[in-house]
């Protein structure tokens, strides 16, 4: 009888720490980790498809939750710190945690630029105080594509913010998208390790600015 509990309570850790992983992370057997440092991980895997791979950045952020997420509502100022971000912009506010975005990616020359339209929604865990931005592309409202543009027709991911203590933040950012148009798959490939860790290198540098952890307060 001890011994069946023993198990029963080595299960329930077990089930409980699978049921705490954020979405994505308990399927990893198929990321393939393609860069590890300064404190970031990013790992990608092939999407049907598409040219470009889905990815997953990881990383600890020495700064409060609130801090980090003080960061990422700062719509216009992404273009700080997500990689090769050119236009950021609200669209539209439908509620208090939903709104439509606006984004364009820089690509380099001779290849057009990528530009976004998401419904943006955010969520929050009150018992764990994870906090969750989820997105994926629309149509409405209508804006046009801009001269030289392509508009990427797919696209969806996610924001996930897990408080470690009360001074540090763990940041999970997966993304899959079509991209449209013409896009070399070199240039594909190495984008899908690239745009994740810059920006959260990027996104670790503004959690230490004032600025936040004054809004944050």
């Amino acid at each position: 009888m001890k011994k069946f509990l023993s198990i029963m309570a080595v299960y329930s850790v077990i089930l409980s720490f699978l049921l705490a992983m954020p979405a994505g992370v308990m399927a990893a057997s198929d990321w393939n980790l393609k860069i590890q440092k300064d404190g970031i991980e990013v790992s990608t895997r092939p999407v049907k498809g598409s040219d470009l791979d889905e990815f997953m950045g990881t990383t600890d952020i020495d700064a409060p939750i609130d801090v980090v997420y003080a960061v990422i509502k700062d719509v216009p100022a992404a273009t700080q710190w997500m990689a090769d971000c050119k236009e950021n912009r609200e669209i539209r506010k439908i509620d208090e945690y939903t709104s439509v975005q606006f984004n364009v990616t820089k690509a380099p020359w001779p290849v057009s630029d990528r530009e976004a339209l998401c419904i943006v929604t955010e969520k929050k865990d009150e018992k764990t105080g994870k906090i969750t931005f989820e997105f994926h592309e629309t149509n409405d409202p209508p804006v046009p594509v801009g001269k030289g543009n392509v508009r990427m027709p797919e696209i969806s991911g996610q924001w996930v913010l897990i408080p470690i203590n009360r001074d540090h933040t763990k940041v999970i950012y997966t993304a899959k998208s079509n991209p449209g148009g013409s896009l070399p798959q070199a240039l594909a490939n190495l984008k899908s390790k690239e745009i994740p860790y810059k920006t959260l290198l990027g996104l670790k540098m503004m959690a230490k600015k004032d600025k936040y952890k004054k809004a944050a307060k």
